[in-house]
């Protein structure tokens, strides 16, 4: 089945859809797992040691998170799924026919996450002291609820990298319990506490004023944070191993992007000052040294998303050309497709361009053949501006690379189209490096109007 391509001007339809999904990482994992583990701990504490001190912090706590996890993060994720079916929907709707019982599960276990959260915070009060050990097992049962959660997104995900066997055999139990699904779940799992750790001792730092609880609290972060950390670090290790080695030489650059691609070293320091940073601050959260945590808050919130995103950023990027390896390119092109396209023509059997189009003049093809081709990377006159990466090359120039796309850039899909559809967007790439096109109000397929000629 074929769907209308939509572009999102200016950001992309790629970076629109990582920020919403980095957004909701985040959440989902910093505060749903990391933050709210260290809530129910703190209650358990509270409980185990008649502490009000340790029962007033979780219970505040609570409240801060269940508006992040409600408000903010529910709602990401509603929306990941609107953005994605908007602008990716073949990857969603391939991705549905392989795991719709998993995704179904996921749904489920998603609005007991909820509920259960909602009813662990309205009942707080109400649930005397006899029941409190029931309230307890009740805010276990979200974290663990949560967990499971990631374990069924995580082999979702990790299939999209490494498939395994899939695209020949279509397993369901290859392509879920895929080579990095193990790998991936530690590496998400640690840091999920590490983010909750990091949270709750800025949480504790922000809000509580008695210095020995917050020695008390600080501790408990500075446990959580150093254990998870040395199991994030093995994991990430792992994960890298598990990835194809085609794919994981383009890890450094999906950081570094092409500007500062050739200072490989520049990746790798910033990971170990990160690392750093977020275990002298575990090392300083065990001893409760509030003064000098005060001044590496900052920094290990900063790292922390830092790391998050740039695991994200690392699994999205290097999987190119590929959106699902061995089965379908970035561009949503099946690679059995492929061909019939470069035979056939693209814009012959595109029913939306023809469906829309009634007299398709180089222009709106250009615009289409790009739409179809590029978009799911590239703008015009936004970020990654296709215009910067052909500005200064002649017409044939762009003609010859378009044709040369894997062998020049590994992480680029190749041209899908007839030669006469290729010298079409040749022409329209180079028009636009000249200035020979305008930009107009945004429409279906692309924000261009027409020519200075016109």
């Amino acid at each position: 089945m074929q769907f209308p391509i939509f572009q999102v001007p200016y950001l992309g339809n790629g970076l629109t859809i990582a920020l919403d999904g980095i957004v909701h990482v985040v959440i989902s994992h910093g505060f749903a797992i990391g933050a709210m583990a260290i809530i129910v701990l703190s209650e358990y504490l509270g409980f185990k040691n008649s502490s009000r001190r340790w029962e007033s912090f979780a219970k505040d706590f609570l409240r801060f998170s269940v508006i992040i996890i409600t408000g903010v993060g529910a709602v990401t994720g509603v929306g990941l799924w609107l953005i994605t079916s908007a602008l990716s929907p073949r990857s969603i709707g391939s991705m549905l026919r392989v795991f719709f019982w998993p995704w179904f599960l996921e749904w489920i276990v998603f609005s007991l996450e909820v509920s259960v959260l909602l009813i662990y915070y309205f009942l707080w009060d109400r649930w005397s002291a006899k029941k409190k050990k029931q309230h307890i097992r009740l805010g276990f049962s979200y974290v663990l609820l949560a967990l499971f959660s990631a374990v069924l997104i995580t082999g979702i995900l990790g299939f999209m990298l490494t498939p395994d066997g899939w695209p020949w055999n279509k397993s369901f139990w290859a392509a879920f319990f895929n080579p990095s699904f193990l790998p991936q779940l530690l590496l998400r799992t640690g840091l999920s506490f590490i983010m909750g750790a990091v949270f709750s001792a800025g949480y504790c730092l922000a809000t509580r004023r008695d210095a020995d609880f917050r020695r008390e609290a600080l501790r408990l972060c500075g446990k959580v944070a150093l254990v998870l950390f040395a199991v994030t670090a093995v994991a990430s290790a792992w994960y890298l191993q598990s990835i194809p080695s085609r794919f994981r030489t383009h890890a450094a650059f999906a950081i570094l992007t092409s500007k500062l691609s050739q200072h490989p070293e520049l990746f790798y320091l910033i990971n170990a000052a990160g690392a750093l940073i977020l275990v002298a601050f575990a090392l300083l959260s065990l001893r409760g040294s509030s003064s000098i945590l005060r001044a590496l808050l900052v920094p290990a919130l900063l790292f922390s998303l830092g790391f998050v995103s740039e695991f994200e950023r690392i699994r999205e990027f290097t999987r190119g050309p590929y959106l699902m390896p061995g089965y379908m390119y970035s561009n949503q092109v099946l690679l059995e497709e492929n061909p019939f396209y470069n035979e056939a023509g693209l814009l012959k059997n595109s029913f939306w361009f023809n469906k829309t189009t009634d007299n398709p003049d180089p222009i709106k093809q250009g615009v289409y053949l790009f739409a179809q081709n590029c978009s799911s990377c590239h703008t015009i006159s936004g970020i990654n501006d296709i215009k910067d990466r052909v500005q200064g090359r002649t017409e044939d120039g762009i003609y010859v690379i378009l044709g040369h796309t894997r062998e020049m850039v590994p992480f680029m899909p190749p041209f899908s189209g007839t030669e006469e559809e290729r010298k079409i967007l040749a022409h329209f790439f180079f028009a636009l490096s000249e200035g020979e096109i305008k930009l107009g109000a945004p429409s279906r397929f692309a924000p261009l109007a027409g020519s200075k000629n016109e």
